[in-house]
């Protein structure tokens, strides 16, 4: 009966195999049970997270973590964590910040120092709603509860005019991203300028979300100035009426909404009123130099009325195209042929280019240009002159026939 004995053994072989993958489903089991456990316990924390954390705006730009911690610890409660937002290329904080509380009552003590000083400039401080919707509605699906799906809701977005007819749709994007998803953004530009025509649509994936930012960022206080912002309606894009102005007309930009000054999304409210007039992105050129994909936002600092000097001709120097310490011909021997090709494409907007030629050995970083005639020249001086970028300021000039000679080679 050996072979009976070697099928018992094989039985029991087969049901030790059994119980082994038993005993790892139910460690896996009990694995993943630990896991949902510590999952809800965040979302839980998450959800209250929401009700212990404030959102201040207007914080002086040179106003840091611990002079924020400082302020509320002393004014409001224990605080927990405290997070400036900062540009991710140069540093610099954008005048907003987060503060997470250990006690909620905290969070009432603090929105009552709206307008009190930190480092001398008055802050505003709100609710973070977003936060608190978002880790809301995650609590909620932990409980195996799906939130019906939400329409998605346009914002129109009104006073983009004066120093902020330069701001570009990354710069709408960081200002009204921390509420929400966003499915896109439609900046009405000016064909000729370039430069917004003073309103955008902000669309958001959620309407709860939308409206949030809506409440927030209407009468968003910018340097004096008010953000309108309201519900786009469907007729808002056929006929351009806005709510912040009846007649805003989407086909010319005659009628403007009131100014906006400086943003948040920039600097401190005080740091510079100009600081959103960016270097108007179809610079792409500047992008090149600066090796970045953002423009830097620089204000203007220069008197924008009158451009640049010298009598009207068809020659114009446009000084600061780049800068003469930093070339280096051995890393990039194409440097002053691209700047050449960019500066063409450039200037063709305006008119016929006969020649553009970067003066290698200026000290300035020059780039002479001779167009057609003297409508062109003109045109592009005027688009071109007392531009930002690279955090150089252009400066574009007419100049002679006979300098053209003399230097051009």
């Amino acid at each position: 009966g050996g072979g009976g004995g070697g099928r018992g053994r094989e039985r029991s072989r087969s049901k030790s195999r059994e119980m082994r993958r038993l005993e790892k489903e139910r460690e896996r089991e009990e694995q993943r049970r630990k896991e949902e456990e510590e999952e809800r316990r965040r979302q839980v924390e998450d959800a209250t997270r929401g009700d212990r954390t404030v959102m201040i705006v207007c914080l002086h730009h040179k106003a840091d973590e611990r002079d924020v911690y400082e302020f509320f610890s002393g004014n409001a409660g224990k605080v927990r964590d405290v997070q400036i937002i900062r540009d991710a290329r140069t540093g610099r904080s954008k005048g907003v910040a987060y503060i997470e509380f250990y006690l909620q009552e905290s969070t009432l003590k603090a929105l009552a120092l709206s307008g009190q000083p930190i480092k001398g400039q008055a802050v505003r401080v709100q609710p973070s709603q977003a936060e608190k919707n978002r880790a809301a509605q995650a609590a909620k699906a932990a409980i195996s509860y799906t939130a019906p799906r939400e329409a998605p809701l346009r914002l129109y977005v009104g006073g983009l005019v004066d120093s902020l007819a330069n701001i570009s749709e990354e710069e709408l994007k960081k200002l009204f991203s921390p509420f929400g998803e966003i499915e896109f953004i439609d900046l009405h530009r000016d064909p000729y300028t370039n430069k917004c025509k003073g309103f955008a649509f902000v669309q958001f994936k959620n309407a709860s979300e939308a409206r949030e930012a809506m409440t927030a960022m209407n009468g968003f206080q910018l340097a004096g100035k008010e953000l309108k912002v309201g519900i786009a309606t469907s007729d808002m894009q056929l006929d351009g009426a806005g709510p912040g102005g009846p007649n805003l007309s989407l086909g010319n930009s005659g009628s403007m909404l009131d100014s906006l000054g400086d943003d948040a999304s920039s600097a401190g409210p005080n740091a510079n009123p100009g600081l959103l007039r960016d270097a108007n992105d179809r610079l792409a050129l500047m992008q090149k130099l600066q090796g970045s994909q953002s423009m830097s936002a620089m204000p203007t600092l220069a008197p924008l009325g009158q451009p640049g000097g010298g009598q009207p001709s068809t020659v114009i120097v446009l000084h600061g195209m780049f800068n003469p310490n930093q070339v280096n011909i051995h890393n990039d021997p194409e440097f002053f042929n691209d700047i050449e090709a960019d500066v063409e494409q450039e200037c063709r907007k305006y008119g016929a280019v006969n020649k553009v030629w970067p003066d290698q050995a200026s000290t300035r970083g020059d780039v002479w240009v001779r167009f057609a005639d003297i409508t062109s020249a003109s045109n592009c001086l005027r688009a071109l002159d007392r531009r930002w970028f690279a955090g150089q300021q252009i400066i574009a000039e007419f100049t002679t026939e006979a300098a053209w000679a003399a230097t051009v080679r």
